[in-house]
């Protein structure tokens, strides 16, 4: 017994399916053995249907020597299951009976009726499945919400309007994340203030992602993978925050799972010997006849380095503040794109274009391809990270009293302009070098808005 959509999730189709078909039985003077039911579960063939695999092992194994179907079309819509079937029947000696009418699988005329039975319900799928496609795409292209409405919105009336409290919570986590926060720390603040998540119970991570994400919050309607136009609904936020994604996305972005960062440079900063990250480690110093800790950033790999963190970060934020309170600062953040930078850019994806050409048309070999790809993709990269604009909005830290403010500004917005403005490497030093700390230990490449000497 099989039905393929049970609205109500009564089962009563398959109840009269089951009704029908053991009278059938008993006109026969067939005992039942068992009666399997699969309840709302399309014979499409895409979805598993665990009744009928379970009825197919048990015909295998010689269990039953036959079987009544309400139809064809309830035990299968498959021409290959139905080959199965055929096969199994011939090998197990097994009879075949529907409601609608005996058919013998023993003779060439039952196959034949069985075949084209099996046939005609495929062709009736495709259709009908092209319909839906069609219909979907045609309620895509108008706008109109598909699936549950989701947190910020609910439905009345077939339209989707905004939950006012909800959608606050998601534009707060979009305007924090914008402003430089981690994931992490965003999804922190919202179990703190006991905001429930969609689920009612705490945020997590992926939670936070999924939530702020979705491109229905910018108006925006999704169709088969890709956005095809504007959603028929008031908008969260608007489409310049969707950029959101360019944010949370970006390959370059630094991502921890653990608790946030507590200094400036973890992770930013790289170890002039071997180039990992440095991290933090605390230690006792002597200083006027006490005992303190000090904070030290090391290479967590070669151990080659160890600077002061505290030295380490005055000098960073002294490079830093200087710049971002230069009158030209704020342009750093929108800069106009470099002609020089955009035609080297297009030349070497032309480049990259022509030898994947010439790889399809067999005129290099796949390991020339490869050398290739590996010595210009890597300059396209660096000219892309040189174009791309900062994702986080961090202009308004562009303004002469920067100075001033920057110990009121979060950790994480600290990080992100120094990471967006700077290249910084601890370099080893010698063995003659004095303890003290030299800034020339520091070497700083500037990514972005050099101030001219």
């Amino acid at each position: 017994m099989r039905i393929s959509f049970d609205f109500e999730g009564t089962g009563l189709g398959v109840e009269r399916q089951t009704k029908d078909s053991l009278a059938l039985a008993e006109r026969l003077g067939w005992d039942v053995d068992e009666v399997y039911r699969d309840n709302n579960i399309s014979a499409s063939g895409k979805k598993p249907r665990p009744e009928y695999l379970r009825l197919v092992a048990a015909l295998e194994a010689g269990k039953h020597n036959a079987l009544i179907c309400y139809d064809l079309d309830r035990l299968t819509r498959s021409p290959v299951e139905v080959e199965h079937i055929i096969e199994l029947a011939e090998r197990r000696g097994i009879a075949l009976a529907t409601v609608g009418g005996n058919v013998d699988l023993a003779t060439p005329e039952g196959r034949l009726h069985v075949r084209i039975k099996a046939s005609v319900a495929r062709h009736e799928i495709e259709q009908t499945s092209k319909r839906i496609r069609r219909m979907m795409l045609d309620r895509a292209e108008k706008g109109l919400p598909h699936g549950a409405p989701g947190y910020g919105y609910r439905r009345v009336d077939g339209r989707d309007v905004l939950e006012p409290a909800e959608a606050a919570v998601v534009r707060d986590i979009a305007e924090r994340l914008l402003a430089g926060e981690s994931v992490n720390m965003v999804t922190k603040a919202l179990n703190a203030r006991d905001i429930p998540s969609p689920y009612g119970r705490e945020w997590s991570r992926v939670t936070t992602r999924h939530v702020v994400l979705r491109e229905r919050n910018a108006g925006l309607r999704r169709h088969q993978g890709r956005i095809i136009g504007k959603g028929e609904w008031e908008p969260i936020y608007d489409e310049d925050t969707y950029r959101l994604h360019a944010l949370l996305d970006d390959p370059a972005r630094k991502v921890t799972t653990g608790s946030a960062h507590r200094y400036l440079l973890t992770g930013i900063a790289k170890c002039g010997k071997c180039g990992a990250g440095v991290r933090v480690i605390l230690g006792p110093r002597r200083r006027n006849d006490k005992t303190e800790k000090r904070k030290a950033y090391v290479c967590g790999k070669c151990h080659g380095i160890s600077r002061n963190v505290e030295s380490v970060d005055r000098l960073i934020i002294k490079l830093v503040t200087r710049r971002l309170a230069m009158p030209d600062a704020k342009a750093i953040f929108t800069p106009e794109p470099d002609l020089l930078l955009v035609t080297e850019a297009n030349r070497l994806r032309s480049k990259l274009e022509f030898v994947a050409g010439q790889f399809a048309k067999d005129e290099i070999s796949g390991d020339q391809l490869t050398h290739i790809t590996g010595m210009v993709r890597p300059k396209l990269q660096a000219i892309e990270a040189q174009l791309r604009p900062a994702t986080v909005d961090l202009s308004d830290l562009a303004t002469p009293d920067i100075a001033k403010r920057w110990k009121d500004i979060p950790l994480e917005r600290q990080r992100a302009v120094v990471d967006f403005l700077l290249d910084i490497t601890l370099l080893p030093r010698g063995k003659d070098a004095p303890r003290r700390f030299d800034p020339e230990s520091v070497k700083v490449e500037w990514k972005r808005g050099q101030p001219w000497r």
